[in-house]
């Protein structure tokens, strides 16, 4: 582990309260924005194949496919940030 890598269960939480914050994040937006970053792939939307399995457990099979749209970001102190979130909302893929 190096000096980034914070602990993985932490952020996993973290990143999962983010992602479910919906319209709540718009209000501190501005303070997200605030940081220094450099955008190492801009927001863009494309398609993703979703699988699944009958009852959970079965065979696997092709389910659809969906859009999602994902974004690439470096932080000043070297760091990078990658966003995958379903739907076409590319500023808040950038968030």
């Amino acid at each position: 582990m190096n000096d980034f890598e914070p602990n993985i269960a932490v952020r996993q939480r973290w990143m999962g309260v983010l992602a479910r914050a919906g319209d709540a994040l718009d209000a501190h937006e501005a303070a997200l924005k605030d940081s220094a970053y450099q955008l190492i792939r801009a927001p863009e939307v494309g398609m993703t194949l979703v699988r699944g399995r009958m009852g959970g457990t079965g065979n696997a099979f092709n389910l659809g496919e969906m859009t999602v749209t994902r974004c690439v970001v470096r932080l000043a102190d070297g760091r990078t940030g990658y966003s995958y979130l379903a739907g076409r909302d590319k500023r808040r893929a950038e968030l």
